[in-house]
């Protein structure tokens, strides 16, 4: 089991930046390599999207993938 990874996404409907908690960096990194999609949600639009090709470049180098 490796660490939570928290990362902001912009929620499509009211425009804020949301923390995103719910995938532990191992995961990410797999998502990742597999260019599968990652899904962020803000809980006050009660909203669920897929995370921005920017955000996962974001992604990527926060987590020191090469």
């Amino acid at each position: 089991m490796s660490p939570p990874a928290t990362f902001s996404s912009e929620c499509p409907r009211c425009g804020k930046d949301r923390m995103q908690t719910a995938y532990e960096a191992d995961e990410l990194i797999e998502l990742l390599r597999a260019g599968s999609e990652i899904e962020a949600y803000c809980a006050s639009c009660d909203e669920h999207w897929q995370v921005s090709t920017e955000e996962r470049a974001d992604l990527v180098r926060s987590l020191s993938m090469k």
